[in-house]
């Protein structure tokens, strides 16, 4: 698959609603198109009525364009190595124009133009990576001597060629006015000195030279930085991402440390792994750590390592995660949930370029760019002086702060994630036939709010495959038993109120409320005498999931339409590992169902799927042998 290259950019991709069964991740070559680009311009853009545009071939030629206008696209048989296909807008009225028309400018219909371009969804029309824009647009009368310009130009007005008026900017003001994501690169013979102040304040994304001789691979370096355009590594060609990408892209080019922000589930760290890869450290480690997951005690050994002796248990030294992604780069993940004293350390680091291992009187330079995400309000926490320190804030966020922005408003991705997360499925499967995602399908995947974001739908897919190994088609009716049997346990009674924060956003939510909770921050009377019931509470989370999990993968057949349970799948389902065997299958069952919620009157603990999950299990585990098929 293509990545970044000198000279080159990105393919951008496109999908269907419909998706083919034989589409997937290995094959998506056929799929990959050009970036798409939009140019507004007087010269190149106008059509001819008697023939080619001679002008719009050379340009072509010279920037890579291959010319896809909807009228009067010019064909460019020299052009081997294109770098996007462009579609050319005159920007005035009349086009084509003859003797003795009167051309004047046209904003309403320039701005419409540009705009336009990113209306459409769901991958029936690909939008625009960038609008490229001339400077000067000449008006006026077409006459015999100004057709020498070229066919249909008209003489020009004085009012054409001063800067203060020049109708690229009109444009240029008009669009950001509308939208002001969209780049925009003014390309043009005029001089920059003289617009430079003007289409910075505006907001053009740069300024290229037509006439400079390295103008062509300036073209592509722009395109590629400051273009919408999407990547293989983070799937998706939405605005909404794809701006995010475009920051991402350009942060990375830097060494500053930077902070990603979003919601559980929107992939986080995915896109610092992408911005490593983006950047010159790409061929060093790329460390991650989850401050949420390391026990407080641990916290500084797992960061900045230990000498032999430095605690008890301490038997040998160890390297922490700051030396381990030497040359590279770090990941903090859930920062928001590092403790204060770590946090000192932490900004240490991050101003000296120091670690000092615990045990250790000497410190050592590292070389290590950090970035962290989190899912929580520091700022607003440093602000308030409420467990954050601003100081650090302000370190973690040198370079700048990434939004990866929620699945809800990149609706438009869901045809092209749908694929990819069903291919994986299938594959962890074993055994399921590959499908074709029918179109009624992703548009209820489309309707859904999905709290959990790209987590929760890479579920959903994962269970629809696993409970219908056996179609060629992936039906609305298969999701929609999915999404129905998760509705209903997210709102079984629980002991206490069920439409609490923590669970209205799924389990990445609750999981991230037990992460937060500090007793040690707490009045002591508020969990004393509390350790039976936290395991009870645990407990019955767990017999939860173990039913979704075997509710998911029940085998529907005609001597059975109500579903045999099989825990061999469930628990391949519910752990992620595809390679478990029926007998980790049953340890795994026993495991988590023995630890008290069981015979205890809690919500799950009565449903004859578990039971008959767990009598399957003490059962193959008795044997201590059994097929893949008795589990």
């Amino acid at each position: 698959m293509e990545r970044r290259s000198k000279g080159h950019v990105v393919p951008f991709r496109t999908f269907s609603t419909i998706i083919p069964p034989e589409t997937g991740r290995s094959d998506l070559t056929r799929n990959e198109q050009l970036p798409r680009v939009i140019v507004i311009d007087d010269f190149f853009g106008r059509q001819v009525a008697d023939g080619t545009n001679r002008d719009r071939v050379a340009l072509c030629e010279k920037f890579g364009l291959r010319d896809i206008s909807e009228h009067g696209a010019v064909d460019t048989p020299l052009l081997m190595d294109p770098c996007a296909d462009a579609v050319f807008f005159r920007g005035q009225v009349p086009d084509p124009a003859k003797l003795g028309d009167s051309v004047r400018n046209d904003l309403e219909s320039s701005v419409q133009r540009a705009v336009a371009g990113w209306e459409d969804q769901f991958g029936r029309r690909r939008p625009w990576a960038m609008i490229v824009l001339d400077l000067m647009f000449y008006t006026g009368l077409v006459t015999s001597e100004s057709v020498r310009q070229g066919p249909g130009m008209p003489e020009g007005q004085p009012a054409d060629d001063r800067a203060d008026s020049y109708f690229g900017l009109q444009i240029l003001r008009a669009i950001h006015a509308r939208d002001p994501e969209l780049p925009v690169l003014i390309l043009s013979s005029k001089s920059r000195e003289e617009v430079s102040k003007t289409f910075s304040e505006l907001g053009a994304s740069g300024f290229l030279a037509r006439d400079a001789s390295d103008a062509p691979a300036m073209f592509r370096r722009h395109l590629l930085r400051h273009g919408l355009i999407p990547d293989g590594r983070v799937l998706g060609c939405s605005r909404a991402l794809l701006v995010q990408l475009r920051r991402a892209r350009l942060l990375a080019e830097g060494e500053g440390s930077v902070l990603i922000r979003g919601e559980p589930g929107t992939g986080k760290e995915l896109l610092a792994r992408f911005i490593h890869d983006s950047s010159a450290r790409s061929t060093g480690p790329f460390e991650t750590r989850s401050l949420a997951s390391i026990p407080r005690d641990l916290a500084e050994s797992e960061l900045f390592g230990h000498v032999r002796g430095a605690f008890s248990g301490a038997a040998s030294s160890r390297r922490g995660a700051f030396e381990r992604a030497s040359a590279g780069t770090l990941f903090l993940d859930e920062v928001g949930d590092a403790a204060l004293e770590l946090q000192a350390k932490l900004l240490r680091t991050l101003e000296a370029g120091i670690i000092q291992s615990i045990g250790s009187d000497e410190t050592s330079s590292v070389d290590v760019r950090v970035l962290s995400a989190t899912n929580i309000d520091i700022e607003g926490r440093a602000a308030r002086g409420d467990g954050f320190r601003a100081d650090l804030l302000a370190r973690l966020r040198r370079a700048g702060t990434i939004t990866m922005p929620p699945l809800r408003e990149r609706l438009e991705d869901i045809p092209e994630l749908a694929l990819h997360f069903v291919r994986l499925a299938e594959e962890s499967h074993g055994r399921a036939m590959r499908r074709e995602i029918l179109p009624e399908t992703i548009e209820i995947l489309a309707r859904q709010s999905w709290p959990g974001n790209i987590r929760e739908l890479r579920n959903c897919l994962s269970q629809a495959v696993y409970q219908y190994p056996d179609v060629e088609y992936l039906a609305p009716s298969h999701v929609q038993r999915v999404l129905a049997s998760d509705s209903a346990l997210a709102t079984m009674p629980e002991r206490e109120s069920s439409g609490s924060e923590a669970t209205a956003g799924g389990l990445p939510n609750v999981l991230g409320s037990m992460r937060r909770y500090r007793p040690l921050d707490r009045p002591t009377g508020e969990w004393t005498g509390s350790l039976g019931e936290m395991q009870q509470a645990w407990a019955v989370l767990l017999a939860n999931v173990v039913l979704a999990s075997v509710r998911s993968t029940k085998r529907v057949s005609a001597e059975s339409p109500e579903g045999e349970v099989q825990i061999h799948p469930a628990m391949k389902l519910l752990s992620g590992n595809s390679r478990m065997t029926a007998t980790q299958a049953a340890d795994m069952v026993k495991r988590l169902l023995s630890n008290g919620a069981v015979g205890s009157g809690g919500p799950a603990i009565d449903d004859p799927d578990l039971a008959r999950a767990l009598e399957i299990a003490r059962r193959l585990r008795e044997r201590r042998s059994g097929t893949e098929s008795d589990a």
